[in-house]
């Protein structure tokens, strides 16, 4: 299932009036809306406009809000227009960082989606009722993977369980991120009872029973982290991950080989949960390598290369040099040499290539319409919160947690670690969690999660001037983003902004 196929008319019904704002949780027109939900097939249409939410997601949250936000990646130069240097500072503004409020306004109009879907398909008399189930256990969990989103970046925010009216918007409040993480854990749980295991052929890539039980996974321990920090659903995270790693050999595949994973002729393979792309001049592809591709490659070595690009988002060298040799992962992940636009110079600017296959050269018709897909959800992933968990569970590291950890890091080419205590173990975890997914957006919210996000941001910027050449020295507030000013001014009911803005 390709989820940046969107058919106009769901396009349409699921935007709404011309305001900007929250109140973009309306359709356009409530009668068209109920003509178009009519047949089997319109509600499997507007199930995949509601993945289609999920489209920005790569660039604005696992790089930008997130790779952005880490030592990893970091903006380099001061640009009026671009807000990455707000977010790798650390400054950003209610008022003045413009992504902050797009990302706000997608993951709502995502969410607006699905509850426009989910109060129709009752509606929709279908020829096979299973299937209906599944479509709205998709739903709840596409709509419940939004809130996750909104919680763990905002915090405070409107918890929307229904199509509502504008009248009804001013009157809208926040929720309190228990109360948010609460109704994700029902949510989530009520899918997993009725997705399937997997799906065939043009289906392939919608939501299984296995990606929505490592989500939720990671929704508990997300929980554990600021500004929650409850580790009371550690024995439930457990079980889930548990359960997948069950289905090895089956259902989860295990990539012999670490580059394999990201090549074109693998999607829908190796990763359990993945942001989908069809380009070919359709407006269906991904921007995600505009950002990271150097300015100055040539276009005999990528097409389209680089046009905001690597010279202003910079590979830390703290990252780089965190590498052991032998890491097979540092050449699957990074470039540091290409050929020049318009002669043969070699250019040493370290980029990240991990989603550039050569192999799409031949489909790649302009800067933003690239066909690599982006993971979600790993089966390391999987694999390495559970091992955390157990970690964490025990006066010294099991051998089943350090196992785990070593096959990952024999995949990685390295050689075999036998940490002795928990903190040497966690010191492992965190190396390889950081190498196993750089430019995949998890190690900010890995750190923050685990409770390591501030001293590890304070203590590179002390050692290395900063960020971008700005010290920055944060604390638990800026842990998560501010709430997009323009929505406090607008909505009565949000009149809280979170500490530190």
């Amino acid at each position: 299932m390709k989820t940046r196929i969107i058919f106009i008319a769901v396009l349409a019904f699921s935007l709404v009036s011309c305001s900007k704002n929250l109140l973009n949780l309306k359709p356009i027109d409530t009668a068209t809306v109920g003509n178009f939900y009519q047949t089997q097939s319109q509600i499997k249409e507007a199930v995949n406009g509601v993945y289609a939410g999920m489209d920005s997601w790569p660039v604005n949250i696992y790089l930008l809000m997130s790779e952005v936000r880490s030592n990893n990646l970091y903006g380099v130069t001061h640009d009026a227009h671009r807000d990455w240097w707000d977010l790798t500072t650390f400054t950003v503004s209610p008022d003045g960082t413009d992504l902050v409020h797009t990302v706000w306004q997608n993951l709502y109009r995502m969410i607006n989606r699905a509850n426009t879907v989910l109060e129709s398909i009752n509606n929709v008399k279908f020829t096979d009722p299973s299937l209906k189930a599944q479509y709205t256990a998709e739903t709840r969990f596409l709509r419940a993977y939004a809130y996750f989103q909104l919680v763990r970046i905002y915090g405070n925010v409107p918890l929307i369980k229904k199509t509502i009216t504008p009248a009804e918007g001013i009157k809208i409040g926040q929720s309190k991120p228990a109360d948010v993480y609460s109704f994700i854990i029902s949510e989530m749980n009520a899918a997993i009872k009725v997705l399937p295991p997997s799906y065939d052929g043009a289906d392939q890539g919608r939501v299984t029973k296995w990606a929505a039980e490592g989500i939720l996974a990671k929704v508990y321990l997300t929980m554990a982290g600021y500004p929650l920090k409850d580790n009371s659903h550690e024995n439930d995270a457990k079980a889930l991950l548990k359960d997948i790693m069950n289905q090895e050999g089956t259902y989860v595949n295990f990539a012999p080989n670490y580059a394999d994973m990201f090549k074109l002729s693998n999607q829908n393979k190796y990763f359990l949960f993945e942001v989908e792309f069809t380009p070919g001049g359709n407006g269906n592809g991904t921007n995600y390598p505009v950002y990271i591709i150097p300015s100055d490659i040539s276009t005999d070595s990528i097409p389209y290369g680089g046009f905001t690009s690597a010279t202003r988002l910079a590979i830390s060298p703290d990252l780089m040099n965190s590498y052991d040799s032998t890491d097979v992962r540092f050449n699957a992940t990074i470039d540091t040499s290409y050929t020049q636009v318009g002669d043969t110079t070699i250019g040493h600017t370290p980029f990240y290539h991990k989603f550039i296959d050569p192999s799409a050269a031949s489909s790649v018709v302009s800067h933003y319409d690239w066909p690599d897909n982006f993971p979600l959800l790993r089966y390391a992933d999987v694999m390495m919160m559970y091992a955390q968990i157990l970690n964490d569970q025990n006066g010294a590291p099991p051998a089943e947690a350090v196992s785990i950890l070593n096959r990952i890091r024999e995949r990685a080419g390295l050689s075999d670690i036998h940490p002795a205590t928990k903190a040497a173990f966690q010191s492992a975890l965190n190396l390889e969690e950081r190498h196993e997914f750089a430019d995949e957006g998890q190690w900010w919210w890995y750190l923050v999660r685990t409770g390591q996000a501030v001293n590890t941001i304070n203590t590179w910027s002390a050692a290395t001037g900063g960020q971008g050449g700005q010290t920055v020295n944060i604390n638990d507030n800026k842990l998560i983003y501010a709430i997009p000013q323009s929505e406090i001014d607008i909505y009565p009911g949000l009149y809280t902004q979170n500490p530190g803005y």
